[in-house]
Formats: structure tokens, sequence, C-alpha cells
């Protein structure tokens, strides 16, 4: 495939970004002996000293981008954190030099079938549990994506038995001949509405993945899959609900109960206790449910879909359990950086929440927090640039306290939760208001909870 994608494309390749996927794309252009250029808007890219380093003879051009960047470019490769609408993609629109990303480079040269998952939220924790469950089946399955290694690094590993990635909007934007053994959407709800027109804007890239997809998996209780369910053709569906018999054409991966015990089920068949699975949280099972699916499809033996649902206790700062306290418990989402993570995460837990919210907005609406915190959340503590957006969207709801600082919000959670309730950091928000990153945000929650119990065991 490779040997054909360089006949194809013979002329100069532009790199726009040159954080870590950039660097991946760097070098493999360089590899298949292409002329390669490369630049970024900023003045000092993460990766630049290893890009100078690893690749001398690249030409870079850094923040001050002029028009003739673009001559004899025949195809620029765009990092997924760069919008399509910046002023230098419009540029290379005028020119008609064509777009892409590093998921298309690697969909042309891939030489195994590949698994691929999208969604709002859950993508993370789906995406490694189905890696887990294949290679506990003693397949080669290789993970990454928007997780972990960037997709082309795994291109020089030994050709495995799949390829499972986890992909965001930003990298299906700019995908076209993916064409996955297995398609996985988990769900939409609204995010990134700083970069999209609207909710539909925003799932039409979802959609993406489905091009060419020879089994597509997708959620049919959401809203917004289940009011487009005719535009995707023939698919299998996931539900929370009792699924139908998976001999028939409408295939269904679901729950259900047999004998007052909840089950996985795939159609008729029980494939695992859901009392058996660690994973903490309703929207947890069904990204459980989900990768049974996968799995299922894939052939994959059940014994090793058990063993792994079983032991698998989720990923850090993604309802992360942290500890138990006066009988409260203290869970770390700090990965719910979306309303509908928040929403998923509240409705997950079957206790009375305190919550702990706030960050950066990007722009989202946050009245649709309302439903879920009317009905499960006795207080509301919000921190960060967007907690009057948040504080105005719930008046009325719920309590609301406001606090200075994460450390402040922990604090005041502490002192008002009783036994039985649950305090959430679930933040509906982007955590750069405030921190480097969502798992910096998680890192300081675990601590504030740590100096808590370490009082509570001094005293």
């Amino acid at each position: 495939m490779s040997a054909q994608y360089r006949k194809q494309h013979i002329q100069k390749k532009l790199v726009f970004g040159l954080g870590q996927t950039g660097l991946s794309c760097v070098r493999f252009l360089v590899e298949q002996g292409f002329e390669v250029a490369a630049f970024d808007t900023r003045l000092t890219p993460p990766l630049i000293e290893q890009l100078y380093k690893d690749f001398p003879h690249v030409d870079v051009t850094l923040q001050n981008i002029s028009e003739a960047l673009f001559d004899d470019v025949d195809q620029i490769i765009v990092s997924p954190g760069i919008s399509l609408k910046s002023k230098e993609l419009a540029i290379a629109n005028e020119r008609g030099i064509e777009i892409v990303g590093d998921i298309e480079l690697f969909a042309l040269s891939a030489k195994a079938p590949i698994i691929a998952i999208t969604g709002s939220n859950g993508k993370t924790t789906t995406t490694t549990l189905i890696g887990e469950i294949f290679k506990a089946a003693g397949l080669n399955a290789e993970v990454g994506g928007n997780i972990g290694t960037p997709v082309l690094d795994l291109l020089d590993k030994v050709v495995p038995d799949f390829y499972i990635l986890e992909l965001s909007s930003f990298q299906l934007e700019t995908t076209r001949h993916l064409n996955p053994l297995v398609a996985v959407i988990l769900n939409i709800s609204a995010d990134h509405m700083d970069r999209y027109n609207d909710l539909d804007d925003y799932a039409s890239s979802k959609l993406g993945i489905l091009t060419g997809a020879s089994n597509k998996i997708i959620n049919v209780d959401d809203g917004w899959l289940s009011a487009h369910l005719s535009s995707v053709g023939e698919y299998v569906g996931f539900s929370e609900n009792t699924p139908v018999d998976i001999s028939t054409e409408n295939m269904t991966y679901g729950l259900s109960q047999i004998e007052n015990t909840l089950w996985i089920m795939a159609g008729d068949r029980p494939v695992f206790n859901a009392a058996d699975l660690k994973l903490q949280g309703r929207h947890q099972l069904m990204n459980a449910v989900a990768a049974v699916a996968v799995a299922d499809i894939c052939g994959v033996d059940e014994k090793a879909i058990c063993k792994v649902l079983q032991d698998f206790d989720g990923l850090e700062h993604r309802t992360q359990f942290i500890d138990l306290i006066d009988g409260v418990k203290y869970i770390n989402d700090s990965k719910g950086t979306n309303v509908g993570a928040t929403v998923a995460a509240i409705n997950g837990f079957d206790s009375e929440i305190i919550l702990i919210a706030g960050g950066d907005g990007k722009g989202a609406d946050f009245v649709e927090l309302a439903d879920a915190i009317k009905k499960k959340v006795r207080y509301a503590i919000l921190f960060g640039r967007d907690a009057g957006l948040i504080e105005k969207a719930i008046t009325g709801l719920t309590n609301i306290v406001r606090a200075v600082s994460l450390e402040a919000a922990v604090n005041q959670a502490h002192k008002i939760a009783t036994q039985g309730e649950t305090v959430l950091l679930s933040p509906a928000c982007a955590s750069f208001d405030m921190f480097d990153n969502y798992q910096q945000r998680g890192d300081v929650f675990i601590q504030a909870v740590k100096q808590i119990a370490g009082g509570k065991a001094n005293g």
C-alpha cells in the first residue's frame, strides 16, 4: 500500500502542526521518500527541537507564514488540533491543495483490519477495553489514534491481527478512506462547540467513521443517533434495553434481567453478569456492552471477554474511585470535559451527588445539565472561568456553592456530604483555564481527597 501511495502522490508534502502527531507525520513521509516541509503558527511548538535533531533536512517555517510556502505542494497533512477553518488552510483550499490527516495516511498503508471507535464520551475506555479483550484472546492488537501511540508509528511494528483506534471528530474530518472492519459510535452530545457551527455539524464529522465500514455498531438509545439511523444503512445496535434475537437482521446487544440479575446480552444469549463489572457507573456499563458487541462480531472467545470485563477496573480520571471517607465515595471524572460526559457520569450513580464542576466550557450550552442535576445532585460546587455560566443554567435546580479553587471545592464538598452520598468531580469543561490538562486537574483532586483522608486518619 505504501508503494501505491507513493505513486499516487509525487509532489511536496507539507505538515501543518508540530506536536506529537506532526512529528510522526514527518517521520512517515520522509521514510516514504517524499520531499517534506513543515510549519506551525507557534514560535516554539512542543517538539520542534526533536524535529530539528531527527530531520535536519526538512524545511521548517514558524509563526510567520507566507503564501509562497504553499508553492509546489500537492498535499497538506494537518494535525487534529488545527481547525480546518484556519486562514492557512483557507489558502490551501483556494489553491486546490488536498488536506488530509495522519489517519488518512495510515488507512492507505495499513495491512490489518481496523476497528475504529468514536463518540463524545467513553471512547478511550471502550477502545482500551476492546484492546485488552483481544490481547487476552491471544490476538496481536495494536491500540492507538487519539489514545497513546500516533497511528503512523504503529506501522513500524509487526503487522498485527487488528488495529484498534480511538478517533476524535477532529481526526475524522480529514479521513476519507478508513474502511474499517468495525466502526463504533458510542454517543453524540455537544462538544467542541467553539470549533463547530452546531451539534449537527459536529455529529456529521463523527459519522465519517462509518464510511466503508463492513460492520457498523450504533448506540440506538442516543437521541441524535436514533434520529439519524435511516442515513447509516445496515447496522448493529447496542442498548440499555433488552435486545432482540441476535439471529434476526436487527442484531442488538444490550442488558436484561435474568432471575433478578442484570446480564450483558448478545441478542438472547447471556454473556456477562453485570454485577461482576468493576467499572463505576451505568455509562461505563454501556461501554462494556459496546466492547462485547465488537468482540463478539469479530469472533473473539467469550472466555476472554468475560475475564477482561471482570478484571478491568477502568482508566485514571474516568469515573475513577478514589476513596471512601465517612461513608462518602469520592470519584474522579476529570475526563468529563463536556456536558454530555458529566450528564452520563451523574446518571451513572444511584446515590445523591455533590457535584464539582467548572473550567473552560468551550462554548457549551450548560442548560443540558439541568435534568440530571435536578434528579441527582444535592449540591453543585462550581469553580473556574465558566462557573458563572453553569450557575446561570442550573439556578433553582439544586444548591449552588462557588469555590476559588479545586482544592477549596473538595474541602467544601467534604463538609457538605453525608454518608451514602458521592462527591463527583465531573467538570463539564476543559481544564485549560487553570491546569495544563485534565490529568493534572484529576491529580489535584486526588491529592485533595488524600489530604482529607490523611487528616481523618491522624485525627
